[in-house]
């Protein structure tokens, strides 16, 4: 893995850091407080958009299948066996949290968002050491 795509890993790794220490205690709190809510969107979609950079460079690097969209460069990666099909399905989950979030599909519902956080954070988590650990054949 290139200079590029680790620094690029340590950024997710380090934004994951940052949302969790901003969740509130209870998820409902998010609506007394728009600053938050903000912040956590923002960041699980920046977080998210990193981790689609990651694959989709990791796709070319690796001369993998073209995607047609960016949800199925994880689709490639575990064909490829760089990452489980677990892993896949959901972060093409939290792709689709992405867009809603900068595309406002819908109403978002925030207190649904900042209760998933965690889950979703550990799914982000475990896509970053897969890369990192290699094979998953």
């Amino acid at each position: 893995m290139g200079e590029l795509l680790l620094r690029k890993l340590l950024a997710c790794r380090q934004r994951i850091e940052r949302i969790r220490a901003a969740l509130p205690a209870s998820a409902e709190e998010v609506l007394a407080d728009e600053r938050t809510e903000a912040f956590i969107a923002f960041n699980l979609l920046l977080l998210v958009q990193d981790a689609l950079d990651l694959a989709a460079h990791l796709v070319a690097e690796r001369g993998l299948a073209v995607a047609s969209t960016q949800r199925e460069s994880f689709d490639a990666l575990a064909r490829a066996g760089l990452i489980s099909q677990e892993s896949a399905a959901a972060m093409s989950r939290m792709a689709s949290l992405r867009n809603r979030i900068a595309h406002s599909y819908g109403d978002l519902d925030v207190v649904r968002m900042v209760r998933e956080t965690p889950k979703g954070l550990e799914m982000v988590r475990r896509f970053l050491d897969e890369l990192v650990l290699g094979d998953k054949t």
